[in-house]
């Protein structure tokens, strides 16, 4: 089931609301911080490096995995490590070889890239890239999980390797399956979980296709990118919708931005009740907010992003 909302959306410019706090944006390698209270722009130095997907912080703040290469020769290899900040121990959660002598996709071995942690801290999600080959991950790379405490490794299928294309609600993992590169062809929204880890559809229709997505703080839903599925490879042919999605299998739709436009990137505000997102067009960005019934905006520019057949991952985040 669904329900729209739309008819109660009205435009409003700036929330003009402190409580709401503050955002950082990237605009030009400059990083900005907008403050919702007036929405004035303030410089905040260089923008961050983007992550090398070699670390990740789990969400308490007291794991850290990372990735590490030893050896040489047909010795090489990497291994995920997972350190407990209390105790200052390290201790391996899984290890790939580095020797290799053809590059294909499947199960050549690669470097680890690390997607990602569930939210109780219990196990890290990553895929192995075929031999360093950019051109076969930009296709989908296989979607594993292990515990933080090693074991078993259980693969999800395949998936486009972004960040912003998995994210942990509740109890679960929701991830975008699919390969080919082009974005808006066929990408499922698929969930999975302990301790089967079998991958079950969220959201079972053919004719759609699924970006980027953010779990809510609660983890009872998710906002999350959805159009009709083509493959179109142009860059700029996107149209996508933001959804809000129930793990209780319930559907709203949030926007429908205007002709020639898609809406990108979606990121709730700490207490849940706030949407922050990219109105993009001929990528182009603008910053917009969707707070109940009041959709605010256009709140700053973002300037101009290329994305990649259809997937963006524009630079913002809110502030603590």
């Amino acid at each position: 089931m669904f329900a729209l909302v739309l008819a109660a959306l009205a435009l409003g410019g700036c929330p003009h609301d402190a409580s709401l706090g503050r955002i950082a944006f990237v605009r030009a390698g400059t990083e900005h911080r907008l403050s919702l209270a007036d929405c004035r722009t303030r410089s905040g130095g260089r923008a961050p490096h983007a992550s090398l997907r070699q670390s990740l912080r789990s969400p308490d703040g007291r794991f850290i995995a990372t990735v590490r290469p030893s050896g040489s020769g047909r010795s090489a290899k990497q291994t995920i490590w997972i350190a407990d900040r209390r105790t200052g121990r390290p201790r391996p959660a899984f290890s790939e070889t580095e020797s290799y002598s053809t590059i294909g996709p499947g199960d050549t071995p690669g470097p680890i890239w690390l997607l990602g942690w569930s939210g109780d801290d219990q196990w890290i999600f990553f895929t192995v890239d075929p031999g360093g080959s950019g051109s076969i991950a930009a296709d989908g790379l296989t979607l594993r999980v292990v515990s933080a405490r090693g074991g078993p490794v259980h693969r999800l299928g395949v998936t486009l390797p972004y960040e912003d294309y998995l994210g942990w609600c509740s109890d679960r993992l929701v991830f975008v399956g699919g390969g080919d590169r082009v974005a808006t062809h066929a990408k499922r929204l698929l969930f999975a979980r302990p301790p089967d880890w079998l991958p079950r559809r969220m959201w079972n229709d053919r004719s759609r296709s699924f970006g980027s997505l953010a779990c809510s703080p609660d983890g009872t839903s998710l906002a999350v990118l959805s159009q009709h599925s083509n493959a179109n490879p142009s860059f700029f042919a996107t149209r996508w919708q933001l959804w809000r999605v129930g793990v209780d299998g319930s559907r709203m739709l949030l926007d429908r931005p205007p002709a020639g436009s898609a809406d990108e990137s979606p990121h709730w505000s700490p207490d849940g009740h706030s949407l922050l997102f990219v109105r993009e067009r001929q990528g182009h960005g603008t910053l917009m907010l969707l707070r109940g019934s009041t959709l605010f905006g256009p709140l700053a520019p973002l300037g101009s992003n290329l994305g990649y057949y259809g997937h963006y991952d524009w630079p913002i985040r809110w502030l603590p």
